[in-house]
């Protein structure tokens, strides 16, 4: 038996005891402290590795759209585009990026859309490199290192948004609150989110333990229901609830092992071989995972 079988049998037999959910898409227990810690063993990487690895001039660490393009860059502006559409985005607005990694996508809507915003993140090299992008394109936005639960703000947002980061958040019912308390009335939430396309996936694999060990078991995939219930919770009004294709996914997946493979010998250098073989199974395994029947991939828009 393999170490990851082996280690998919045993979580298997926890999953089976209720004190164990975190297979079945619900909340895993975790501070912000712990959940700093966590994601920054992920994020504390030289900004290079990830900017190679995700390509195109905005370096979005999420599914892009690939109908009608030709480059990464056109694949991340046709996904930017879609969200902005669909927040109705104008210019003066003002606009919240919770996860926002390089800052890439919140400086191409100031650029494009003309509005501001703040980014936040986790990790301090994703701030240095954000904080320079933003310089050169020559936009009004701020970035900062802080939890969303820690984070305040004076002036309210007419848009906050999240791009595949919300399956990182333990408890989703609280970031949907504290979203409510930073919007306008009337102003929206929008989150792009991967979810299980049934209740039957709710079991450990060796293939799900190999992407839950390159994010440090943060991850809490569920049901798209699930988030749509948590969301009427929150006292959102549900706008839209759109499918995108997940072949783009499985395109968005192979880019990014085409782009590893073309600078192996740099990233190498740079972050390590082992490390560099964990990316490439994780690439690998998670393009088998989308052009399969288990999982969707949604945008939630709602109304404050």
């Amino acid at each position: 038996m393999s170490d990851l079988q082996a280690r998919a049998k045993d979580q298997r037999a926890r999953a089976e005891s209720a004190a164990d959910v975190s297979w079945r898409g619900y909340p895993q227990a975790a501070t912000a402290e712990e959940d700093i810690e966590r994601t920054n063993a992920h994020y504390d990487l030289p900004p290079e590795f990830f900017l190679t690895l995700t390509g195109g001039r905005w370096n979005c660490y999420s599914c892009n759209l690939w109908d009608d393009a030709t480059t990464e860059t056109e694949s991340q502006e046709r996904k930017l585009d879609l969200l902005a559409d669909l927040m109705e985005l104008r210019p003066g607005q003002r606009v919240l990026d919770v996860g926002c990694g390089w800052g890439g996508p919140l400086v191409y809507l100031a650029k494009r859309y003309g509005v501001r915003g703040v980014g936040l993140m986790l990790s301090a090299p994703q701030l240095t490199y954000a904080q320079k992008r933003a310089h050169i394109e020559g936009v009004g936005v701020e970035f900062r290192v802080c939890h969303w639960q820690d984070y305040v703000d004076a002036e309210a947002f007419d848009a906050v948004y999240t791009d595949e980061v919300i399956v990182h958040f333990q408890d989703k019912l609280s970031y949907f609150n504290k979203v409510r308390s930073l919007l306008r009335p009337r102003a929206v939430m929008l989150n792009k989110e991967a979810h299980f396309a049934s209740s039957q996936y709710f079991r450990p694999t060796a293939a799900g333990l190999v992407v839950s060990d390159i994010f440090e078991e943060s991850g809490s995939y569920g049901l798209l229901h699930d988030e749509l219930a948590l969301v009427d919770q929150a006292r959102f009004a549900l706008e839209r609830a759109i499918s995108i294709p997940i072949h783009n996914y499985k395109k968005t997946l192979e880019a990014w092992q085409d782009n590893l493979k073309r600078s192996r010998g740099g990233l190498e250098e740079l972050v390590g071989p082992e490390l560099y073989r964990r990316y490439s199974r994780y690439l690998r395994v998670g393009s088998r995972i989308v052009a399969g029947p288990w999982m969707t991939l949604d945008v939630v828009l709602a109304r404050r």
